[in-house]
């Protein structure tokens, strides 16, 4: 069977994160096995006669059998109506899902309520959908438990990352710290930035020489009150936005890598330090735990908790046969995150659903 696929999604994989990774990776691993047009998103309603234009040019022209929606389906960004006219065109439909924002806001503890009309397009378009895939198994759970679907119609693929960017990347840059900490990821609640700076505060009297780097944007200006309060604005240093190709050398030039998130749905910044070769410290939040083996690839600790965090990286820090081990068993772990073999489960998905 040959199949053509017509992929829908942002691009802009400078700014990193799951959705970006996969609209900007997935479409040129599937493009070695497959057929593949790739459309990008408008962001604008000035964009909007132009996006419906190049969409169904697109679609006539091509005898499409698979449309790969990587985007919240609207009717502005036109994805809407391409969903419902490729029924008619007998053409399957995948529609990825990455967060469920009624828990992401739970977690930040903000109770502004998802307005309703949102809730029940998602449902609409999970409806329409042949296919609903999913990164985790925690996120199959949710999405089910939501929206209400059969499991059967949802499908986990993890996200991938890019072995040779971080793997074979051997470039280093001076940073601070004896050790050196690294976080990248948006400033916020969600995140667990309070709690890490919480923990670094608890670790001066042990490591007065320890340095947390902030990768990121965000809440900065709350976050650099918080270090000043906790007596630890010398320790933690805001290095604001970064570009997705410079992350590489910031992952490979830490002595460690946290990440204490109160929620995710999936975590890619945890593969891709890993690739790195550095050992990763993580919340144990549920989509965490199905990368992370505590003890064997990675430690976690008890979400919430920065005296555990902190002790986690203190027995970390001081054991290097331990760091030597998780590193090693980390960077063999990754290696089936690579998107050629997450390319592969699409591509399966794919035949599966035109069979």
């Amino acid at each position: 069977m040959t199949l053509n696929v017509l992929y829908y999604g942002e691009s802009n994989i400078s700014h990193g994160g799951g959705v970006n990774n996969v609209a900007y990776y997935l479409p040129q691993a599937l493009s070695k096995k497959v057929n593949v047009t790739r459309l990008t998103t408008i962001k604008s309603n000035k964009d909007f006669p132009e996006v419906y234009i190049n969409v169904f040019s697109q679609f006539i022209k091509k005898d499409f059998n698979i449309i790969h929606f990587n985007t919240n389906p609207t009717w502005i960004n036109g994805s809407s109506i391409l969903l419902r006219f490729a029924r008619f065109r007998q053409a399957c439909t995948v529609l990825n899902i990455h967060g469920i924002p009624q828990l992401e806001r739970r977690a930040e503890q903000r109770y502004d309520a998802i307005p309703f009309n949102y809730w029940m397009n998602t449902l609409s378009y999970c409806n329409l959908a042949d296919r609903i895939v999913v990164n985790s198994e925690f996120m199959r759970d949710s999405v089910v438990t939501w929206y209400g679907l059969d499991r059967k119609k949802v499908v986990v693929i993890p996200n991938g990352v890019d072995l040779k960017m971080y793997t074979e990347n051997n470039n280093k840059i001076r940073l601070e710290g004896d050790p050196s900490i690294v976080y990248i990821g948006h400033l916020s609640r969600l995140k667990g930035i309070d709690i890490l700076i919480q923990a670094i505060a608890e670790l001066t009297n042990e490591f007065p020489g320890i340095k947390l780097h902030l990768i990121g944007n965000g809440n900065d200006q709350f976050y650099m009150r918080l270090a000043k309060e906790k007596g630890v604005e010398n320790n933690v240093i805001f290095h604001g936005w970064l570009k997705h190709s410079l992350t590489p050398d910031y992952y490979k030039s830490s002595d460690i890598c946290i990440f204490p998130s109160r929620h995710e749905g999936f975590g890619i910044v945890v593969l891709e330090a890993m690739a790195s070769g550095i050992p990763v410290i993580a919340s144990d939040i549920p989509s965490f735990r199905e990368i992370i083996s505590n003890g064997i690839n990675g430690l976690l600790f008890k979400s919430e908790d920065a005296n555990a965090l902190a002790m986690q990286l203190t027995t970390l820090y001081k054991d290097s046969y331990l760091k030597g081990v998780l590193t090693q068993n980390a960077l063999e772990k990754v290696t089936s995150y690579s998107w050629e073999k997450v390319a592969e489960k699409y591509i399966s998905m794919y035949k599966n659903l035109c069979e």
